[in-house]
């Protein structure tokens, strides 16, 4: 006798999924928050996260053509067609981060959750996938001072700063089309809330109180990504990948809101605050990226690859009211992966992942307006330790630099930890009992 899975049972396993699932995004998204101050992320909705998962972190970043079929790929849809188990990762990271500038020297330790997602095979062709992630961060708090009287003290202080969160949630889907031919689009709903502040601080009235605009920006948008892939054997065991991405969004929907507040001398109570006007609807631009990557593959045994992507910033706002339009910036990424023996029973260490990677990439980034932006450099190393089944725990580290006092008017060095877990199984398969 034969007993299928029906339709309708189908249906109600994958509806209890899907509901868990975003029961779990939602109280994530509800405790996460910015937890590190960086006066890089005052440009348009802040620093644009990568939604690099750790698998790829490790190997310098590098996703647009690489996948093995286990991990989940972040970076190109398309590539979900290639995961034919049902799966579940988490990502957290840690980072410890120096930054200086010519007058100071400053180091802080914080981290958050890097991002959540479901995937589940649709068919031997589709694979369709949940997640939610950071989409950019804003937190930074910069002064500067003015002397008001012949004495030459600094009486008059100009802050400038800048707090909030901008989060998505995203289905994705990644279809074969032909033998070693894939397409995959991604939808991401942008949501969350910034608020900026420009103030003055007036220390030689004896009254010491503090004078601010704050403008509350909300996003509520959508953005599209569309990706594509090919994969051909050139020999016994080995593969040649190709990749592409594109964002299709280049705006997004946004309101604002602005008032006047006066706080007492600590900063923290507000003496007296007045609303300017309504509520205005806005348009938000964003960066649009383009990226292309190659791998060479060989299977169950190594992985080596290179990424390089290019994004154009020239509509996004500059909230430090430096003049000109941001440039198109890009990235270059190299990394590898390893296992001696993917089949090993008698050796633990033989079936771990070694990954290790390097990136290069210029930014649109300066405190200081003389024409000379930041780049950044990370040398990446990695695991993928083993669980049970196909589940891994992916441990990625980087270290890396950005910007410099001399030509930026700041440098951030950081050491950034990022942990995975992979939780892979087959699911919804058809049980016999003979």
């Amino acid at each position: 006798m034969t007993l299928d899975f029906t339709f309708i049972h189908y249906i109600k396993q994958l509806f209890k999924i899907v509901v868990l699932h975003l029961f779990v995004l939602v109280t994530f998204s509800s405790f996460s928050q910015t937890v590190l101050n960086s006066p890089y992320s005052y440009i348009g909705m802040g620093e644009i996260d990568q939604n690099i998962a750790p698998s790829q972190l490790a190997m310098g970043g590098i996703g647009i053509a690489t996948s093995n079929g286990i991990y989940v790929n972040t970076q190109n849809p398309a590539l979900l067609a290639r995961n034919r188990y049902t799966a579940f990762e988490a990502g957290v990271d840690m980072e410890l981060k120096t930054m200086q500038d010519p007058r100071q020297k400053q180091q802080l330790l914080g981290g958050n959750y890097k991002y959540l997602l479901l995937s589940l095979p649709v068919s031997n062709r589709w694979t369709l996938a949940f997640s939610l992630s950071p989409y950019s961060t804003i937190q930074y708090e910069t002064k500067s001072y003015r002397r008001l009287n012949v004495l030459g003290l600094d009486s008059l202080i100009y802050n400038y700063s800048g707090q909030g969160n901008i989060s998505k949630v995203g289905i994705s889907n990644g279809i074969r089309i032909g033998k070693g031919f894939y397409v995959g689009l991604e939808t991401n709903v942008l949501f969350g809330n910034v608020i900026r502040g420009v103030g003055t601080q007036n220390m030689s009235d004896g009254q010491y109180y503090k004078v601010q605009l704050e403008k509350r920006m909300d996003y509520a948008g959508f953005a599209f990504k569309a990706g594509a892939a090919y994969q051909t054997k050139i020999g016994t065991d080995l593969y040649l990948n190709l990749g592409t991405t594109l964002d299709l969004t280049s705006s997004t929907n946004a309101s604002e809101i602005s008032r006047f507040v006066i706080y007492d001398l600590g900063g923290l109570n507000v003496v007296n605050a007045d609303t300017v006007g309504k509520s205005t609807p806005f348009t938000q631009y964003l960066p649009v990226s383009t990226k292309f990557g190659f791998s060479l593959e060989k299977a169950a045994r190594w992985t080596v690859g290179m990424d390089y992507s290019s994004t154009n910033w020239s509509k996004i706002d500059n909230f430090l009211g430096n003049s000109g339009k941001l440039p198109t910036t890009y990235k270059i990424a190299i990394g590898g992966e390893f296992i001696p023996d993917f089949e090993a029973v008698s050796s633990y260490f033989k079936r771990i992942s070694y990954r290790a990677g390097f990136n290069y990439a210029t930014t649109p980034y300066s405190i200081v307006e003389n024409g000379k932006y930041a780049s950044e450099t990370n040398f990446t190393f990695g695991l993928g330790l083993p669980l049970r089944n196909l589940s891994y725990l992916n441990l990625s580290y980087q270290i890396g630099k950005r910007g410099s006092v001399t030509d930026n008017g700041l440098e951030e060095q950081f050491h950034r930890i990022t942990l995975g877990l992979t939780l892979s199984d087959l699911w919804f398969i058809k049980q016999r009992i003979n």
